[in-house]
């Protein structure tokens, strides 16, 4: 017996060493004397799945000095083909790394809570996690699972000052119709002045260069046209009634903004070919030279207005416009809709030997020094602090602006984007700094779109009913409907067919269940809220 218990308790100091030793990798075992607080990390190796990160390696100068301020060994494992395949094969044989980094939005997220896969990171964020707290504040208690823990970090979060749609019209054609003066304002264009400017320029230039003239065209592969449309009228997911929420087509607005449509339809203002229009396609007309106009966020045009400039001149360039609705007020448009919750859930695992060294690790790197880090590169290579704010090397801004890639390999900078927060650090200088010097189209956009079109989306992500619930069936039915119709009440050759076009597919969506699915949604709208202290 007392050979058994002296054999029992070397046995449990195994254990418990090994238990300290690291995720993938060991440390002394002198050091486990101390408090967990004071554990050393030096040694550990940690393991990392990013589905972002193609075929890169962990060898670069910032990652160099990432293991040196942690005493941590980082192995990035690479997707190597599909991350969502790669993700779903790794939670079958359940041989996933110590953190994994996910799409947020994807329901691989919830499979791999559900499965037990991740471990809540409350405790280990009070313990160990003060950057965490400081830095992700209310995003903590968004970004809950239902049973009110935290089993994951969001990547690329917060307040993103960035604008996001608009109208955008050509700066040299626009200045031709009403004076540079004021296409160089950042006054908003109303709803009639836009459609009164497209029918000068359609009177002006019935043909350019032996090519028909248009005034409007749109993408309608990517239909990255609706975030400004919708932000004209000042809509956002859902329609708000008394009753909850509803579907967005049934707000009055919703009606207005597909009359105007149409309206631009029958006054040959808006491309026939718009409901066909692929990107390529799309960015092709845009570049061809005979085109007022687009809606889209300000960056996707960047291939034509690079094109334009070369072949007809530095002010052919298509510029962003806030263009507000006649009866709304501009400090109730909603061009700039985010998620404050951002892209991705980075995530300890069940097979993490050292949990308490990974959030170490988690924790510096979700700093203000880890994000100046990763994000502006190393300290008096790439940036210096000149009067306590953070001032990059011209190489560097020059770097981003003509050789994005070669920069990053170079660099490090922005090469491992882990735990990224938008917005301005505590010296008033961006987390990220390609958004240090940005270009005109850019500045252009900051300057026209303001707070009030910003509003967060993360509140209404994610409501509808399960796939495979009577009631996602239903969704399903509804949402071919509603966007069956769309180009169907756009294209319909009169407003009043237009109108009627419109009922129509009210209709046919009320009758598909629409009332069930709205209840359903309105529901967990509630239960978020509840779960949110909201």
């Amino acid at each position: 017996m007392k050979m058994k218990k002296i054999a029992a308790l070397f046995l449990s100091g195994i254990l418990a060493a090994g238990t300290l030793a690291g995720c993938q990798g060991g440390q002394d075992t002198e050091d486990t004397s101390s408090t967990a607080n004071d554990a050393s990390t030096d040694g550990v190796t940690i393991s990392i799945f990013d589905k972002n990160s193609g075929s890169n390696t962990f060898d670069d100068p910032v990652a160099k000095a990432i293991m040196e301020k942690t005493g941590i060994n980082i192995q990035v494992e690479n997707p190597s083909g599909d991350p969502l395949e790669k993700l779903n094969l790794m939670l079958t044989g359940q041989n996933y790394p110590d953190i994994v980094l996910m799409e947020r939005g994807n329901d691989i997220v919830n499979r791999y809570i559900e499965a037990g896969a991740l471990i809540p990171l409350n405790d280990l964020i009070d313990e160990y996690g003060p950057n965490v707290k400081e830095m992700y504040g209310d995003v903590l208690k968004k970004s809950r699972y239902s049973d009110g823990k935290n089993y994951y970090l969001n990547n690329w979060y917060g307040v993103d000052p960035d604008p996001v749609a608009g109208v955008l019209m050509r700066y040299d054609f626009l200045c031709e119709i009403v004076g540079q003066e004021r296409a160089d304002s950042n006054e908003p264009f109303t709803q009639s002045e836009y459609v009164d400017i497209c029918k000068q320029f359609m009177e002006k230039h019935p043909t350019i260069d032996g090519k028909e003239s248009i005034a409007i065209t749109l993408n309608g592969e990517d239909k990255n046209y609706e975030g400004t449309i919708k932000g004209m009228y000042g809509l956002k997911t859902y329609y708000e009634s008394d009753s909850g929420l509803e579907h967005i087509a049934k707000a009055p607005e919703y009606k207005e903004m597909m009359g105007f449509m149409n309206d631009l339809y029958t006054q040959g203002l808006l491309d026939k070919e718009w409901v066909v229009n692929k990107k390529e396609q799309w960015t092709q007309k845009l570049s061809a030279g005979n085109v007022f106009s687009t809606f889209c966020s300000y960056w996707d045009v960047d291939a034509a207005n690079t094109s334009l400039a070369t072949s007809v001149g530095e002010n052919a360039q298509f510029y962003t416009y806030k263009v507000v609705a006649d009866d709304v007020d501009p400090s109730e448009t909603t061009f700039s809709g985010r998620s404050t919750l951002g892209w991705d859930a980075i995530a300890i695992t069940n097979n993490c030997k050292n949990p308490e060294a990974a959030m170490k690790l988690i924790d510096f790197l979700a700093s203000e020094e880890g994000q100046y880090l990763m994000m502006w590169g190393i300290e008096g290579e790439n940036y210096d602090i000149v009067d306590g704010k953070h001032v990059p090397h011209q190489d560097l801004i020059d770097g981003f602006q003509t050789d994005w890639d070669a920069t990053v390999q170079e660099t490090g900078a922005r090469k491992w984007t882990w735990f990224i927060k938008n917005g301005n650090g505590s010296d008033g200088t961006p987390y990220d700094v390609t958004k240090y010097e940005v270009s005109k189209t850019t500045q252009l956009a900051q300057d026209r779109f303001g707070e009030s079109d910003r509003w967060d989306t993360s509140e209404f992500d994610g409501l509808t009913p399960a796939g495979s619930t009577p009631e996602g069936l239903k969704w399903q039915k509804i949402e071919d409907i509603f966007d069956q119709e769309f180009p169907k009440i756009v294209n319909a050759s009169s407003h009043d067919e237009a109108m009627a076009e419109y009922d129509k597919m009210l209709s046919d969506m009320e009758n598909a269940g629409l009332e069930e699915v709205e209840k359903v949604i309105t529901e967990n709208y509630q239960e978020r809220m509840e779960l949110w202290g909201e």
